[in-house]
């Protein structure tokens, strides 16, 4: 057990917050809109990484699916045009009856009568999906034909490959050829687009699935040799880009934290860089998302090893739920059984996967693992978003409220602990009746613990501890939304700029509607060493407004260099409608402006 207390000692010490007074205003009665989005979409938000034809989950669905309210999120159940069993034989005739087959299969799931769902991904690893200078044209016909009549339900979203460009190497002899072998799958991805969606139009197609969105390593060679590639030869077919944001390490690259201002810089680049090219954003998949680290497989169960998941699940999530209107859905990596690793040869004495909802005990009988405390604690939440703001980048908050119920969830980002002065605006603090907090947190003894706390009086600060979540569970009086805000994100048409001492970079973001009363936020993406300056002069419309020293999350000094987004506040007095410039001046040379985003909130 010494291995995942110290996983949890690193991941407590890697993270760094900074003190100051924390106030989160909540108020009821204003209904808050992120684009158009203002209901919580439980099926967008709450899978698992799995589907209605686990039979594995069929002991007790009434509890999982009913009660806890899980819903189903990604299958490795598409097409296998190189698979073993199907021997290379890419017939049309061959896809259809393998498809039929596969649909009779579906049928007779356990769960499918009353479980089956449309919202569902569907993927396949990469040696079972592609052949390196195959026939593509061929294999996307197959591809095209096997899922069309492959599912009594049609899945939503069709993700070509599982992390392909990390398998690159596999296809190849020496690691120097692993990029003709990305430029290849890149142009397999826009082929198989093209068949399927003639195919089947419903359906949503995307990629690449990247495992190690470590964009800004080597000088931002990640990103020009992978996501961007990718985008410049498939991203015009694609109907979305998937990403895995794990905290840890994924397959490659270094230890790190994902959680917070990194997974913001990741995600803002490719939607900048997708404003670029099509003047619109393409919505994000995705499609894995929680904590990895080598030597976790083939180990016994470990308790502590949970707990460090779900505070990766709960930052990770907290941070995806502000992105209703460009994600299409976010799956934490939590399985069913994983029956089939108890067979595997890196598995010698029979332990469970490491991220499974179910496990296998000594005596051969099954028992739910601490990871079904990610759905106890968001159990129920539902209805439109209300408006919430938190003065702190460490200090999550997403609320939502239906009917006499409200829900305020807020999450501790930093080191410590940290007290937050609860504010309710207008007349929210009436409107409350009762109040149950929910908490999630880790013992001193690294066991994770779901409490709930009921409280006879209305609170006016909590204590959070480093890397708590509680989710404030509130009777309310009946109460209609008097006000709406409206926040949306303004995108420059220029990412990813090269930082030379004392020029200024000066980006232009068009189209903006704002007005005089509301918040405005400049999102700098930030990718650079870290002995360098992370506060340039920024002005916006040439009026200068301060840079902050906090972001969300650590100080990332375990990379090899910053890589976050800083959020800037301005007046939003200082933004005005139609075009906008933000010019930045930093003091030194070196590194990459990634992004920046005109965040406004009317």
């Amino acid at each position: 057990m010494k291995r995942y207390h110290l996983f949890f000692v690193i991941y407590l010490i890697a993270l760094v917050g900074f003190s100051q007074n924390n106030t989160v205003n909540i108020d009821f009665t204003t209904q808050k809109f992120i684009g158009s989005e203002s209901e919580l979409n439980r099926e967008k938000y709450f899978a698992m990484h799995g589907s209605y034809t686990d039979n594995g989950l069929a002991d007790n669905p009434e509890y999982l699916f009913d009660d806890l309210g899980i819903k189903f999120g990604r299958t490795f159940g598409g097409p296998r045009p190189y698979s073993k069993i199907n021997k290379n034989n890419l017939s049309i005739e061959n896809a259809q009856n393998l498809g039929i087959t596969n649909s009779n299969r579906y049928k007779k799931a356990l769960l499918y009568n009353k479980y089956k769902t449309e919202d569902l991904i569907i993927t396949n690893h990469p040696r079972e999906a592609f052949q390196y200078k195959g026939d593509y044209q061929k294999a996307a016909a197959f591809n095209a034909e096997y899922i069309k009549h492959a599912y009594p339900v049609m899945p939503k979203y069709y993700e070509v490959m599982n992390e392909p460009f990390v398998h690159a190497k596999d296809f190849v002899k020496t690691y120097q050829e692993t990029n003709d072998v990305i430029i290849e799958m890149s142009k397999f991805h826009k082929i198989v687009a093209e068949k399927v969606k003639a195919k089947v139009p419903n359906i949503l197609v995307g990629g690449y699935s990247a495992a190690w969105p470590e964009y800004d390593k080597n000088n931002f060679a990640i990103w020009n040799t992978r996501m961007k590639v990718f985008m410049d030869l498939a991203g015009e077919n694609m109907d979305f880009f998937a990403t895995h944001i794990y905290d840890g390490r994924n397959v490659e690259g270094s230890f790190n934290y994902r959680s917070g201002s990194n997974s913001e810089a990741i995600l803002d680049l490719i939607e900048s860089y997708s404003y670029q090219k099509w003047g619109k954003v393409k919505p994000h998949l995705i499609s894995e998302y929680g904590f990895t680290a080598k030597g976790l497989q083939g180990k016994p169960y470990s308790p502590e090893l949970n707990g460090v998941c779900l505070m990766s699940y709960n930052k990770i999530l907290m941070s995806l739920l502000d992105k209703p209107d460009r994600l299409l859905k976010a799956v934490p990596f939590i399985t069913g059984k994983a029956a089939w690793f108890y067979k595997s040869e890196e598995n010698k004495e029979g332990h469970p996967y490491p991220w499974v909802l179910i496990r296998k005990t000594k005596n051969e009988t099954y028992e739910y693992t601490h990871l079904k405390k990610f759905w106890e604690l968001w159990k129920d939440v539902n209805g439109n978003r209300i408006y919430t703001t938190s003065n702190n980048p460490d200090i999550q908050v997403n609320a939502f409220s239906e009917k006499e119920k409200a829900y305020v969830a807020i999450n501790n980002l930093a080191d410590n602990e940290q007290t937050i002065n609860l504010d309710y605006l207008k007349q929210s603090k009436a409107l409350i009746k009762n109040l149950t907090i929910r908490r999630s947190f880790i013992s001193e003894n690294g066991i994770p613990q779901l409490l709930y706390v009921k409280e006879k009086n209305t609170l006016s600060e909590i204590t959070l501890q480093a890397g708590e979540t509680i989710i404030l569970d509130y009777d309310i009086n009946p109460t209609k939304f008097t006000n709406s805000v409206t926040e949306t994100n303004n995108y420059s048409n220029t990412c990813l700029q090269p930082i030379t001492a004392k020029q200024p970079i000066t980006f232009t973001i068009e189209h903006v509607k704002t007005s005089k009363k509301g918040n405005a936020t400049i999102k700098m993406g930030l990718g650079r060493a870290h002995n360098l300056s992370k506060k340039p002069t920024v002005k916006i419309n040439g009026i200068t407004v301060d840079v902050p020293s906090n972001w969300a999350g650590y100080d990332q000094a375990g990379r090899e260099q910053f890589f976050g987004v800083i959020p800037i506040p301005t007046n939003i007095k200082n933004t005005k409608n139609g075009n906008n410039t933000v010019e930045l001046t930093f003091p030194d040379t070196g590194g990459f402006v990634s992004s920046v985003i005109l965040n406004i909130e009317n």
